[in-house]
């Protein structure tokens, strides 16, 4: 079976229920999300800086980070 790639695996963990967005207001979102290992990751957006972030080992843009940008606003900006 081939390897899911991030998209697709962001996809399947939103379908299995494992994105628990704990804060959205207007400092940014946090979220957490349960990856295939068990590990409970603590998933962000910084609505000031632009910035998304996940405390997963991934060296790129990882699932879980795609998960909570399926389920974010995609035209956030920050504020003047």
């Amino acid at each position: 079976m081939p390897r899911e790639d991030a998209a697709t695996k962001a996809r399947r963990l939103l379908g299995e229920g494992r994105l628990n967005v704990r804060r959205a207001d207007s400092g940014g979102i946090v979220a957490d999300c349960r990856g295939d290992s068990g590990a409970i990751y603590r998933v962000t957006f910084d609505l000031r800086s632009g910035e998304w972030g996940c405390t997963c080992p991934a060296l790129s843009r990882c699932s879980h980070v795609r998960a909570l940008q399926l389920v974010a606003v995609a035209d956030l900006e920050p504020p003047c």
